[in-house]
């Protein structure tokens, strides 16, 4: 992957989530807006083994 698609890939990532977790807190819903945020660390970490896995690209 290059940079451009991976942050491509980290803003669509984050950016749908951080849409679950704020719409949680809008409505006062702190358990669901912690486990969205569990979520995230969760699938930014599988991202972050992905890319370690992943060959190098210049």
């Amino acid at each position: 992957m290059t940079r451009e698609q991976v942050a491509a890939a980290l803003r669509r990532l984050v950016a749908s989530q951080v849409e679950d977790i704020e719409r949680a807190v809008r409505d006062g819903h702190k358990t669901i807006a912690l486990n969205e945020l569990a979520d995230l660390n969760r699938q930014l970490k599988a991202f972050a083994a992905a890319l370690k896995k992943a060959p190098a690209r210049i």
